[in-house]
């Protein structure tokens, strides 16, 4: 597997591997979109069957299935085989309880769906985050000059509660409902700024632009994404990962702003910690002038 990407939580080998394939489903061929789904779907059977085996279930060639391998980050069938049969206990999984929200069910299982998807959701994403790179971004937005969030829809949300929190301790940073400001922003960075963009499908034409732009004007970019093979990532310096599941019926994700704002949360805390007393008192000088409103 490759080491660079390798997953440091406290996780079976069977989930993040379900995870990864998850991560990269939307970029894959329709070959192995069937493999994903097959081994997605039933990789309880799929632990029993060789190469040959597996291709003629899935309908494709042995190759093809190879090179399905390395494209989800395994070196050999026999490495797949490997992370198939250290399966967890997966009985009390909300994956596995709770699933797809229907507009056809009942109010009851629409709540208990939606907020043990989004519970799924986070937990999903704190297995596949890398403490590394979390460490990085928080040194990078500490010796910030200028911070720009960039986040269209529900990720501009996690992008403004990200930029409250921060300004709290006094760091410098702005945030931009309009893309042609998040490029006019993004042009005037320089080396001493960063830029973060946030795109649940890493596909987001404007929020990738304007990151781009940052980087070519010098900035430290760093990029929050669901898919880690995603045009987002080809223009950030530091990558970070959620892992929330789309609704197919609802043909959107509901739990990727919770996601985000919670992995935000956490970079925030990161930057707090390096500051130590300095950020407890820029918090204090904050919540003394806030309880004039009553909030």
């Amino acid at each position: 597997m490759d080491q660079g990407n390798e997953v440091k939580m406290n996780c079976s080998d069977l989930e993040l591997l379900l995870l990864r394939i998850r991560g990269k489903y939307p970029f894959l061929t329709d070959a192995s979109k069937r493999i994903a789904d097959y081994i997605l779907e039933k990789h309880s059977k799929a632990v029993y069957l060789n190469i040959s085996e597996l291709a003629r279930e899935c309908g494709v060639s042995e190759s093809t299935i190879t090179k399905f391998i390395k494209t989800i980050g395994y070196n050999s069938f026999h490495e797949l085989k490997i992370c198939l049969a250290r399966t967890p206990a997966l009985a009390h999984s909300p994956d596995v309880i709770y699933g797809e929200i229907s507009l056809e069910d009942n109010i009851e299982s629409i709540c208990t769906n939606v907020f043990f998807n989004s519970i799924e959701a986070l937990r999903d994403s704190f297995k596949v985050l890398d403490t590394q790179s979390m460490d990085k971004a928080a040194s990078l937005l500490l010796a910030a000059r200028k911070i720009d969030l960039y986040g269209l829809g529900s990720s501009n949300v996690a992008a403004l509660n990200a930029r409250m929190r921060l300004y709290r301790l006094g760091i410098m940073c702005f945030t931009y409902n309009d893309s042609h400001e998040q490029a006019v922003s993004a042009s005037l960075l320089d080396e001493r700024d960063v830029a973060i963009g946030i795109s649940n499908s890493g596909k987001s034409s404007d929020v990738v632009r304007a990151l781009e732009i940052a980087k070519q004007s010098g900035a430290s970019t760093i990029c929050i994404t669901n898919h880690e093979d995603s045009p987002i990532t080809r223009c950030a310096d530091i990558k970070l990962f959620t892992s929330s599941k789309d609704s197919d019926e609802l043909n959107e994700n509901l739990h990727a702003r919770i996601a985000e704002a919670v992995l935000l949360d956490a970079l925030y805390v990161c930057v707090a910690s390096k500051m130590k007393k300095l950020a407890l008192s820029n918090l204090r000088k904050t919540s003394q002038v806030l309880k004039y409103y009553k909030l």
